[in-house]
């Protein structure tokens, strides 16, 4: 098992969101930020993503009235309702589980950082802004697409720990950002998108990828690799 060695350190986390119906296309929809007076929580009504996904459907986040500006009241504890509390039993494998060590002492910003706050009921994710990212740091991320390349009992065969190779595709019809996953040759995914420029920037330094986990189910395989950058 791969265990994350040094703590991602951020000041800023992307809401994104997925429409159950459409599981092809996640957008960025608000932006969490850590302040020195405590956290902010603000939609991002300007860009491109956040007419999308309306248009898609998105509603807003339960907690935060899309119609109404930046939300400063208890903002971190809304999020973390979404995760198990640290009191619980079986806290340290949640932690495991998203390849954290048993030990691990970070904030409970840090904690949200590296586990995010999926849940299968909605489309709702929190994601690092990887720019802002002290180096050295480990980030475990899962991969989009694997479902339109592998089958899941393919990915079951699959040794963990195994190295990944990340090559950009300047030439891509739908991204010229994008950066593809392969694994002994073999494609296995791609990139999150909202990832791809900062880690082609990251790609000069020491970077390097894993195979971290496999899971999912046989509609929807799904592969997380470690990403360590030194």
């Amino acid at each position: 098992m791969i265990t994350i060695e040094n703590s991602i350190h951020v000041n800023t986390l992307f809401l994104t969101w997925q429409s159950n119906k459409d599981r092809n296309e996640r957008y960025l929809v608000g932006k969490l930020a850590k302040l020195d007076s405590g956290f902010e929580f603000s939609y991002l009504k300007e860009t491109q993503d956040f007419n999308t996904a309306v248009a898609q459907g998105f509603l807003g986040y339960p907690a935060f009235p899309i119609n109404k500006g930046s939300f400063t009241n208890n903002v971190l504890a809304t999020f973390m309702k979404r995760l198990p509390p640290r009191s619980r039993r079986d806290f340290k494998k949640y932690l495991l589980n998203h390849d954290l060590p048993e030990n691990f002492d970070g904030s409970d910003f840090d904690l949200i950082t590296h586990t995010g706050i999926q849940l299968p009921s909605d489309g709702f994710d929190l994601i690092p802004a990887l720019n802002e990212a002290v180096i050295p740091f480990d980030y475990l991320m899962e991969l989009a697409g694997t479902r339109y390349y592998l089958k899941y009992d393919q990915i079951q065969t699959f040794n963990l720990g195994s190295s990944v190779e990340l090559r950009c595709e300047d030439d891509n019809p739908y991204d010229c950002q994008a950066i593809a996953v392969y694994m002994n040759g073999l494609l296995i995914g791609y990139v999150n998108k909202l990832f791809c420029p900062t880690i082609r920037e990251l790609m000069s330094r020491n970077l390097k990828c894993s195979l971290a986990k496999i899971s999912g189910t046989q509609e929807r395989p799904i592969i997380h690799v470690m990403l360590s950058v030194r």
